[in-house]
């Protein structure tokens, strides 16, 4: 019987970062090479997903030892980009009634806490309360 291919349709929206590594420590366990691990990756979820860089880079720590597929833990709150800060000002600007979850409609890039930091920390942007 012969083999066949599956061939996904539909990409899958903003993978989490550790499912997307799981798929490469599945398949570089299993001798495929970082390459041939990238085509199915961006077929399934996308061009955004991961670099063929970052998959050779992944497929090395796999290939060193490494079991964990989440991140290390790290000192501090991420730092907020003036990029991202930017693109939410232009966004507030033009809807200054837009909602978080529009936000993250616009901005699918951005998590939803990041977006609602961005408006209160970086752009100073505060909620009205009804007196």
């Amino acid at each position: 019987m012969a083999r066949q291919l599956f061939v996904m349709e539909l990409t899958l929206a903003a993978p989490a970062r550790c499912e997307v590594r799981a798929v490469i420590q599945f398949l570089n366990a299993k001798g495929v090479i970082p390459i041939e691990i990238h085509r199915p990756l961006t077929e399934v979820y996308g061009e955004s997903c991961m670099d063929v860089k970052n998959v050779r880079k992944w497929c090395r720590e796999f290939t060193a030892g490494r079991t964990e597929i989440h991140d290390e833990e790290r000192s501090g709150r991420l730092s907020i980009s003036d990029e991202t800060a930017a693109k939410v000002q232009q966004i507030m600007r033009q809807d200054r009634r837009i909602t978080l979850d529009d936000f993250c409609i616009l901005v699918p890039e951005v998590s939803r806490c990041t977006i609602g930091r961005t408006l209160t920390e970086k752009l100073e942007y505060r909620k009205m309360c009804a007196r």
